[in-house]
Order: C-alpha cells, then sequence, then structure tokens
C-alpha cells in the first residue's frame, strides 16, 4: 500500500495537484472521495502520459466547476504558442496538437517528443533550460490554472 500511495502522490501547485508520469485516474478517484479533497482547494488534476498511437499526452481533470472551461483553454495556450513561434516547423508541430474530451475530463494529444528551450528570467538574469515540449506545456499550463 505504501508503494501505491508513493506512486499516485501529487504536488500540489496552487489550485492544481499534479500527479507524477502515468498516473491512472481512473484507479485514483475514488481515494480522493475517501480522503475528501476539498474541491474548493484544488480545482484541477494534471499528469503526463504516452500513448503508443497519439504519442505524449497531457490528461486533465477539472474537480471544481468553478475553473475554466479545459478545452477552451489549452485551445488558446496552443494558439499562442502558434503565434509566438517564429519557427515554421514549431508551428507545424503545434498545429498536430489536438485537445479532446469535455469540460470535465481533457486529454491534450499529438504531442511530438522534442526537446525545446525554455527561457525565463529569474532574479533580472535569463535562464535557459533544456525540456521536453511535453512538460513545457504541462508546466505553463500549471502556472496559468493555479
Amino acid at each position: 500500500m505504501e508503494n501505491e500511495q508513493k506512486k499516485t502522490a501529487a504536488k500540489v501547485k496552487g489550485k492544481v495537484l499534479h500527479f507524477p508520469f502515468d498516473t491512472d485516474f481512473r484507479l485514483i478517484e475514488s481515494k480522493f472521495d475517501d480522503v475528501k479533497i476539498p474541491r474548493d482547494k484544488h480545482w484541477y488534476m494534471i499528469t503526463e502520459k504516452y500513448n503508443d498511437n497519439k504519442g505524449n499526452q497531457i490528461h486533465l481533470i477539472k474537480w471544481n466547476q468553478n475553473g475554466v472551461n479545459a478545452n477552451s483553454f489549452v485551445e488558446a495556450l496552443k494558439k499562442r504558442y502558434i503565434d509566438i513561434s517564429s519557427d515554421a516547423k514549431m508551428k507545424d508541430l503545434f498545429e498536430k496538437i489536438r485537445v479532446v474530451g469535455n469540460d470535465k475530463f481533457s486529454i491534450i494529444e499529438n504531442i511530438p517528443n522534442v526537446e525545446i528551450v525554455d527561457r525565463s528570467v529569474v532574479n533580472g538574469k535569463e535562464v535557459c533550460e533544456k525540456k521536453t515540449l511535453v512538460s513545457k506545456i504541462t508546466a505553463d499550463l500549471i502556472k496559468l490554472l493555479k
């Protein structure tokens, strides 16, 4: 039981519960009711997955009805990536990303397995970090949703 709890332990990031890679929400959803995860405190649950047919994916559950429409929100984020990218190949990769599901459960799929350089400013200095595109999108979603 301890290994199972360790595997499904989530990191709390504002109103987002970020679960480890490949967490199966169907297996742990019943536990949420058992441990009384408050819907007013944790609005979203997110995990990254890999699907042989659909590449890298992000699964997003809207746990609180006051949250944003997940599909519309992700589509807006995707459009932003396309608009700010100057690389035609990257724009094409972003275009292929699809959001399926409904307001309560969304899957962002067809995320290419590419490594990008994520630039940010920390304490007035530009910091460059290599990361996968799926982890960049996940991080951006968490920042915006928390």
